[in-house]
């Protein structure tokens, strides 16, 4: 068992805890949020020894900074609650949050700020693998001397510290439970590919590789990664959907094949409450991601920055971000059926985390993958065309618009996060898209997703 499964299956087992909170000690707001999520005060035992940090950062934070600049995919509502939380605690300190969901503006235009010597931002969280990038420039402090930062599992860090993950998801598999029975499943992932069970179409394959085939590549090296690719996609002769990965979960639902491969954990849990038919396995090694973040090395708001990250690694800031929007904790102590809705199919298990070479790896990935995804038939999305027209209809709040393409009825999604909309030469939104407004449509094909839409 490796140093991360000791310390899960320790706190899974409810090792003694140093000193035990009270909820009359804690912020009102802390209550408040422990009260909505129905845990007794005692889960954040231990969370005042790893809130005490240098008093020159606390001096300097309140005295001098006073703020934090952070760019992050959260909500503003979301961030609200993480905010009030962390408000009460240090009331001196103001967080200036950007929510930023287009990956190259949350980090490539911070770093090529930094390499100007330049900083648009203190904090850049949800890094997507990008840490080399940052390493490269020697951008990112190193983050060691966190108090908290000594409850993330070793297996989790970087090796130089100099980002640090705050959030996990595990992406394993989703079963029908009225077909499979628990016996069936497989123990480990070459169990999978070993065995006729779920081969002849009984197992559905999303092409997101990246999200779980990517971990375990890493961790068992280039010739099993293709080995097993090779018995995946073609010796078990699965359905290769390409529906995305929510939809997958309601194609287990209905039966149409006995088990999803990849489905995340906090994406079948709800389902599992709703009483619908579905549950959820993890062989050995676990894929294990973490979002990771990173605090720009000199930047003006070092020290209130480094005690906001330590406050979020924390158990009362990773309780925080669960409370915001239901992220699993980093937190070893957190590892737990509170906080997971699956704790036996991960907690104490051998992990397969992406190391420091990860875009590489996937490089190598997609080198194999794709060619066999498409020769067994797999949907590859057509590559994006541009039309002029005028929308004809917008639908389900601007989620989705149908216009004429050469003379037919097309339409196209429309991402909150990944479209890009202009409006009168200013950024748009879903909302702002009108029936009749004349646009240039940049979207792969009839039914899928718009690149962008620029409307006059």
């Amino acid at each position: 068992m490796n140093k991360f499964a000791s310390i899960l299956a320790a706190a899974a087992a409810g090792v003694a805890m140093t000193s035990l909170a009270s909820a009359a000690e804690l912020p009102k707001s802390t209550q408040k949020m422990l009260k909505a999520l129905k845990l007794d005060a005692s889960i954040l035992s231990g969370v005042e020894d790893e809130l005490k940090v240098p008093q020159a950062w606390l001096d300097a934070a309140n005295n001098k900074e006073k703020q934090v600049l952070i760019y992050s995919t959260h909500r503003p509502k979301d961030w609200k609650k993480i905010q009030d939380v962390f408000a009460e605690r240090y009331p001196g300190i103001t967080i200036k949050q950007s929510e930023v969901r287009t990956s190259s503006r949350r980090y490539i235009r911070p770093l090529t700020a930094f390499k100007e010597g330049r900083y648009l931002t203190d904090i850049t969280m949800g890094l997507s693998g990008n840490v080399y990038l940052f390493r490269r420039a020697n951008a990112f402090a190193n983050l060691s001397d966190l108090p908290a930062y000594k409850r993330v599992p070793d297996d989790a860090k970087q090796s130089d510290h100099i980002a640090v993950p705050y959030r996990t998801r595990y992406w394993c598999m989703s079963y029908n439970t009225n077909n499979v029975k628990k016996s069936e499943l497989p123990k480990t992932w070459d169990d999978l590919v070993s065995s006729q069970r779920f081969g002849n179409k009984k197992l559905m394959i999303g092409n997101r590789p990246n999200n779980w085939l990517l971990n375990l590549w890493e961790a068992k090296g280039d010739n099993w990664g293709a080995d097993f690719s090779r018995k995946l996609l073609v010796n078990l002769k699965p359905q290769l959907r390409k529906e995305g990965m929510s939809a997958l979960l309601n194609l287990v639902i209905l039966g149409e094949g006995d088990m999803a491969v990849p489905s995340a954990m906090n994406r079948v849990g709800p389902q599992v409450l709703k009483g619908a038919p579905i549950g959820y396995h993890c062989p050995e090694p676990v894929p294990f991601t973490v979002s990771e973040l990173g605090v720009f090395k000199g930047a003006p708001h070092i020290n209130a920055a480094k005690i906001w990250v330590n406050w979020l690694l924390s158990k009362e800031g990773q309780v925080a971000q669960y409370y915001a929007e239901r992220s699993s904790p980093i937190h070893a102590e957190l590892q737990r059926k509170e906080f997971l809705y699956f704790p036996e199919a991960v907690v104490g298990r051998k992990k397969a985390v992406l190391g420091p070479d990860a875009a590489q790896t996937s490089v190598r990935l997609a080198r194999l993958w794709d060619p066999l995804w498409i020769q067994g038939g797999g949907y590859v999305p057509p590559k994006a065309s541009s039309v002029s027209t005028k929308l004809a209809d917008v639908q389900r709040g601007g989620r989705k618009i149908v216009f004429d393409a050469d003379g037919k009825k097309h339409s196209a999604s429309v991402s909150r996060s990944r479209t890009k909309i202009m409006v009168g030469g200013k950024k748009g939104s879903r909302g702002s898209l009108k029936a009749g407004m004349e646009c240039k449509v940049s979207y792969a094909g009839n039914g899928g997703e718009a690149k962008s839409i620029e409307c006059k």
